[in-house]
């Protein structure tokens, strides 16, 4: 890959690949994709080892209470993405009882236990951590940007 046009483009490429591979959820709070795929791991788990599957679809239609739809759709849910899953049921949880957001109740629920301000405390240094892995990330693709303008500096096409 002598041609810096074609470079470029590969960048280019790579850098969309990237954003669409990764969940930003970190970086933004929630996630700004929706997934849309209609073969997960739920099905492929049913299909190849179906035994094992069928025995938590009847667990979870057993302690719930819902249908095998409902159940395969929750098992199929945590199997597509198991902590994306978690903090869904987490953030569902907290809001039954009140609160407005998923740390709020975290905050809360460890306050009438005693430990509100250790929780507190390390909430606000998972935040802390989590801005910074961000930024160190965003900074780490700006300054990849501008080696590479650097690098190979646009010349136009010579005019015939």
């Amino acid at each position: 890959m002598k041609n810096p046009t074609k470079q470029h483009l590969f960048f280019f490429i790579f850098l969309v690949f990237a954003c669409y591979s990764f969940d930003v959820g970190a970086f933004v709070g929630k996630s700004i994709m929706k997934k849309s795929t209609q073969l997960g791991i739920g099905p492929l788990q049913k299909t190849t080892n179906r035994q094992e599957y069928n025995k938590v679809v009847d667990g979870l239609m057993y302690t719930r209470g819902i249908t095998r739809e409902e159940a395969e759709k929750e098992y199929n849910a945590y199997l597509d993405n198991p902590n994306n899953y978690a903090l869904e049921k987490g953030e569902a949880y907290y809001k039954s009882l009140g609160y407005k957001k998923l740390m709020d109740g975290v905050i809360g629920e460890a306050e009438k236990e005693g430990r509100g301000e250790e929780v507190r405390a390390r909430v606000e240094k998972f935040r802390k951590d989590s801005n910074l892995k961000g930024l160190i990330t965003i900074g780490a693709f700006i300054a990849l940007g501008f080696y590479l303008k650097i690098t190979y500096p646009y010349v136009p096409p010579p005019s015939l």
